[in-house]
């Protein structure tokens, strides 16, 4: 069953697909693909994560968005999801990107080192910023030779 609006009347699916597209627009702060199905993967992000999630009360959109970062930035969701969620912040004003850098430090604490470098590296890819980390992504996705010397080393006799 749809969520009352406020004169107590249930929302259609269209109607709550409608808001939830609004919603998504409004916290995401980027162009939307065009509307799917209601039964898609879109239309379901939209109608209740954005519909209905971002919109509930109890908490400010900027405390969810906090919430959400972290969320992604524990799962390692680095590539995609945290650095679209940090444009939002970034362009609705919600974080600035110093309060970013500094849940970088609170994850790396409460989450570990690897998962608050990557999120890190998340907010250089929404920043545009260029910190180092693109030197220490292309030397962990080098194939190494083990039986080689690493060229900083002499070999041992």
């Amino acid at each position: 069953m749809s969520a009352p609006d406020d004169a107590g009347v249930a929302e259609t699916p269209q109607q709550r697909a409608a808001r939830g597209w609004a919603a998504m627009a409004e916290v995401m702060q980027c162009p939307l693909p065009p509307a799917t199905s209601s039964a898609s993967l879109g239309g379901l992000s939209a109608q209740h994560i954005f519909g209905d999630l971002w919109d509930r009360p109890g908490l400010s959109r900027r405390d969810r968005r906090l919430i959400t970062l972290t969320v992604l930035a524990v799962l390692g969701q680095d590539r995609l999801h945290a650095p679209l969620h940090i444009r939002a912040a970034l362009a609705c004003s919600d974080l600035t990107e110093a309060e970013l850098r500094e849940m970088a430090v609170q994850i790396a604490y409460y989450a570990g080192w690897p998962l608050a470098t990557s999120f890190d590296a998340a907010v250089d890819t929404a920043t545009g910023h260029d910190t180092g980390y693109e030197q220490v992504t292309g030397l962990a996705n080098t194939p190494t030779n083990s039986a080689a010397p690493p060229p900083d080393r002499k070999e041992q006799p």
